[in-house]
């Protein structure tokens, strides 16, 4: 049942320029190939996660930093024309915009390759600065591409009050994230990102399980992992659930793991049901991979509308 008062939602990350690069095959070592199209748009984690929380019709506070120069200058325009709070996106002086060069390949599949540039500056004084603000949001959201002392700090700061959502991507191998996985509400990661924190390789649902299970001893609150075509597990200390994803054809698949996190954000600030939050944003995460683009690719609240029965639980 949907409560007489939303949750408040910040968001706190990267906001890169993408080049996406479609290609019949993902090169290999030493391989190269040319593209057939090329598409620039607007990405980074926290970019598609807040502007996936808009386009459903959502209300989201982010907090970003972006460069000086020309890719900065469009995604600054890009937050005005979606009426952001401009006084949250932070432009930082001699620094370039974050750029993420995306391969796509005939089945969807892709690898990024992201230079942080400006995100890089979105340091634990930036957190500092503002965390009266932060704080004063019922849910807080980062993911790692931006420094992982920020994210540590948002760890240790946030309140009793606070829903910590931590999406940990992309993992650091050689770091230690016992700390920060401790004060975590929510953890949402992929079946890579699941495998490097949990120390477990992953062939199989009782391998998603059981390395769900192990984050869940490091003081992780619930667990909400993304496993593409497969759909969704969730699980916590009194439930668990698989939610399978519905079967479409894949276009496209970058994005899609941020057009899950920001739609579940915007359901879970309106219900409170991790289950039903976790459903929804399967389905509009499955809708995005249909289409090309990030979150360009994420339907609109009166799409969402139109489709109904396709969002019915």
């Amino acid at each position: 049942m949907e409560s007489d008062k939303n949750l408040s939602i910040m968001v706190i990350g990267s906001s890169n320029f993408d080049i996406n690069l479609t290609v019949k095959d993902i090169p290999v070592v030493g391989e190269t190939i040319l593209s057939s199209s090329m598409e620039i748009g607007f990405g980074g984690k926290g970019g598609n996660q807040s502007f996936t929380i808009a386009k459903i019709g959502g209300s989201v506070d982010y907090l970003t930093c972006i460069g000086d120069d020309v890719f900065g200058s469009l995604y600054r325009e890009e937050f005005r024309k979606n009426n952001f709070n401009m006084d949250y996106i932070k432009v930082i002086d001699n620094m370039p915009n974050g750029i993420a060069v995306i391969n796509i390949d005939e089945n969807g599949r892709n690898t990024i390759v992201v230079y942080p540039g400006s995100s890089g500056s979105l340091t634990p004084d930036v957190i500092k600065e503002n965390l009266e603000m932060i704080l004063s949001h019922d849910i807080i959201m980062t993911q790692l591409e931006i420094p992982v002392e920020t994210a540590e700090y948002l760890a240790k700061t946030k309140t009793g009050k606070n829903i910590f959502i931590l999406n940990p991507s992309p993992v650091d191998k050689s770091y230690n994230y016992a700390q920060i996985l401790k004060s975590v509400d929510i953890l949402m990661p992929n079946e890579v990102e699941l495998s490097q924190l949990a120390g477990i390789e992953i062939k199989e649902m009782e391998d998603v399980r059981n390395a769900s299970a192990k984050l869940l001893l490091k003081g992780v609150k619930n667990m909400v992992v993304t496993l593409g075509k497969k759909g969704v597990f969730v699980r916590n200390s009194v439930l668990e659930q698989y939610i399978e994803a519905p079967d479409v054809k894949v276009v496209d698949t970058a994005g899609a793991g941020d057009a899950f996190a920001g739609a579940f954000m915007h359901d879970y600030s309106r219900n409170r049901d991790i289950i039903k939050a976790a459903n929804f944003a399967n389905k509009v995460a499955t809708i995005s991979v249909t289409r090309r683009g990030t979150h360009k690719s994420v339907p609109t609240r009166q799409e969402i509308e139109q489709m109904a029965d396709f969002f019915k639980d």
